[in-house]
């Protein structure tokens, strides 16, 4: 009847065109709303579904760690194969799984990895560890770390350098948690950068588990530059004083933020052997590790060393000339300095002070 109506010609065109999109809207409306009711129902199915089975798993686990009269190996399939059916119930089983590994320690341990392989969680977990969608393989691998269960290194190198950064961090965390002797073994298959983020979270690591500590030396010829950085920061972290003819190598590394972390590792560890070569290159470096080298001066160094650098300070980097200002201070008895009372006339003062300088060290 509606759509003899809709191609009867006695209505007006427009009534009939109005009547038909009010039609249309009508059945979106119904349709979103018994969408709406349909994931509702569906989210208090699944979350009713969940509670029940959370609470049998406690019970479950529970009698199976502390419980002597309890028929382990026969219960365990029974278990598994009446409540373990669906993907939505092995995550479930997961998560608790994981929460009892966290709060129990010594014997229940083993018997809670005991539980991990028997219900199956295992198989669940190299299932999502070989999907597609990263997702699913950072879940799997954070489960793997928290459980420190190690799988086939073909499973875990291809995803050192994934695209997906809360990846990568997953993969090292795995290293992190499952390697005894060499924790940050994924640094020589790394080709993508090592935020700052995930150089903190591998040095708190390190000082926060029970692992042996590498020596950082090992990767200071790295492709990437942000490992090299990150290992001349723990080089001195963990006083690794053996490296310092390495890290005073490093000082003619052709990256500049390399050669900045060297400068600042090296004042740090008060190498003050080290500062014939910054001195030496202090008239080709950048303006940043220039003001890093007077820096450096200031704490390990000597008033000559300081005066031998003024000649390399352009007229054109006030900076550099308010460091020297500011750092000369420390050495006031050995270096007359002409205090500066108007910072815009700095540049044209500056040239008088260098002839000045020079000067002094020629003792002319």
């Amino acid at each position: 009847m509606f759509l003899s109506f809709i191609e009867s010609e006695e209505w007006p065109l427009i009534l009939r065109v109005n009547l038909l999109l009010s039609a249309l809207f009508l059945i979106l409306a119904l349709l979103f709303v018994g969408i709406v009711l349909y994931l509702r129902v569906l989210k208090n199915i699944k979350e009713s579904h969940r509670k029940k089975l959370e609470i049998r798993l406690i019970d479950f686990v529970n009698s199976y760690l502390f419980d002597e009269d309890f028929k382990k190996s026969r219960e365990l399939v029974a278990f598994k194969f009446k409540n373990l059916n669906t993907a939505f119930d092995f995550k479930i089983a997961t998560k608790q799984i994981l929460v009892f590994d966290e709060n129990l320690k010594g014997e229940s341990t083993q018997a809670i990895k005991e539980l991990y392989f028997g219900l199956g969680i295992h198989s669940f977990i190299l299932s999502d560890l070989k999907r597609k969608e990263w997702f699913f393989k950072a879940r799997a691998l954070y489960a793997l770390s928290k459980m420190n269960i190690k799988v086939s290194q073909d499973l875990i190198d291809p995803l050192i350098n994934s695209s997906q950064i809360e990846l990568r961090q997953q993969v090292m965390l795995y290293f992190l948690n499952t390697s005894e002797k060499d924790p940050l073994v994924f640094l020589d298959k790394l080709e993508t950068p090592l935020t700052i983020w995930q150089q903190v979270f591998i040095e708190n690591s390190l000082k926060n588990f029970e692992i042996e500590i590498p020596d950082f030396s090992r990767w200071l010829n790295h492709n990437e530059d942000s490992v090299i950085v990150f290992c001349i920061k723990m080089i001195v972290s963990f006083n690794q004083f053996q490296n310092i003819p390495l890290l005073i190598d490093m000082l003619d590394h052709n990256a500049p933020e390399v050669r900045s972390q060297t400068i600042c590792a090296l004042q740090l560890m008060e190498v003050s052997e080290s500062l014939q070569l910054m001195v030496a290159n202090f008239p080709d470096e950048t303006p940043s590790n220039k003001r890093d080298i007077l820096y450096a001066i200031s704490k390990i160094g000597t008033s000559k060393e300081l005066q031998t650098l003024v000649a390399h300070i352009s007229k054109e980097e006030e900076n550099l000339q308010i460091d020297f200002y500011k750092i000369a201070g420390a050495f006031e008895d050995q270096i007359p300095v002409r205090r500066l009372v108007n910072l815009e006339t700095l540049s044209d003062n500056w040239e008088d002070y260098q002839d000045y300088s020079l000067k002094m060290l020629t003792g002319a």
